[in-house]
């Protein structure tokens, strides 16, 4: 293993790309050199540096995840639910409705509840990316749990699928409602 430990970040598998991703990974490699990283970055762009996969097997992936001192991950639900199986809690990126990342703010919206129950380190900016990864590889920031340590995390997944929807703003409700308009506009003029 690498000196300095394993980086393991995931743009996921989803079709649109995750630039953004990539860009903020980009200047914290330049800065550890010492630190094995490796990216799977989807459609997206590579990381200079890294060892640079579009996908990875699935099995590869998680043998990865296992060994690895942080993991990065999209907001996405698969990939989050795999960490909570490998007792791993890992750093989290939601993709936004941006630059075409992904078409709503699911992931936002997703990853403030896995954040509040514990499940995963969930970060909006790059400094904060960039301090959590710093904390991961230094064996500060909690990267594992104990497979047999009950968390609130499972019970609350379960009240979440449980209960409605919390009600959204009436301005979110119109910007969503712009999107897919001018989302399904987008595809009719494309056809």
């Amino acid at each position: 293993m690498n000196a300095g430990g394993t980086v393991v970040v995931s743009a996921g598998t989803y079709h649109l790309p995750f630039h953004r991703l990539s860009e903020w990974m980009q200047p914290w490699a330049d800065a550890h050199p010492e630190v094995r990283i490796v990216m799977q970055h989807g459609p997206g762009s590579p990381v200079r540096g890294a060892e640079n996969h579009g996908i990875l097997p699935y099995d590869e992936l998680l043998e990865l995840y296992g060994t690895a001192e942080a993991i990065v991950l999209q907001g996405g639900a698969g990939g989050i639910m795999d960490m909570r199986a490998l007792g791993r809690v890992p750093i989290v990126v939601p993709r936004i409705p941006v630059d075409d990342e992904v078409v709503d703010d699911h992931q936002l919206l997703f990853t403030e509840e896995m954040a509040e129950l514990g499940l995963i380190h969930r970060v909006t900016t790059r400094d904060d990316l960039w301090s959590r990864l710093d904390g991961a590889v230094a064996g500060s920031l909690v990267t594992h749990v104990d497979h047999a340590e009950a968390t609130p995390g499972v019970e609350g997944v379960a009240g979440l699928l449980t209960r409605p929807p919390r009600k959204l703003d009436a301005r979110v409700r119109f910007r969503r409602q712009i999107a897919a308009a001018n989302l399904i506009l987008h595809r009719h003029q494309s056809a």
